[in-house]
């Protein structure tokens, strides 16, 4: 299984992480095993025009995400739930900021 990249950012008073490339290779991982994982996230990447292990920020992240959706079946299941993580990161690192976390 894959750790978390060093240094990803986690939000105070939730020990939550930002949901990161390696969380959604995982995931596939989980899934569809890691050859299969990776071929998914491979597609899901140059389909995004993007480099697998090269996904640095949310927004290319998202995009990737986009991509995985579109294979269908059970890729676009987690793809689903990586756009879930990356929504509730965004709105708890906006409540946080506010309350000055």
């Amino acid at each position: 299984m894959l750790s978390p990249p060093p240094g990803t950012a986690r939000l105070p008073g939730y020990d939550l992480r930002e949901p990161s490339e390696d969380d959604a290779r995982a995931s596939l991982q989980r899934v569809f095993g890691p050859d299969r994982g990776a071929e998914l996230w491979a597609r899901a990447c140059r389909e995004a025009g993007l480099l697998p292990g090269q996904v640095r920020t949310t927004a290319q992240l998202d995009r990737a995400v986009k991509a995985l959706s579109s294979q269908g079946g059970s890729a676009s299941v987690v793809a689903r739930s990586m756009e879930i993580r990356l929504r509730t990161f965004a709105r708890l690192a906006a409540t946080a900021e506010r309350q000055g976390r």
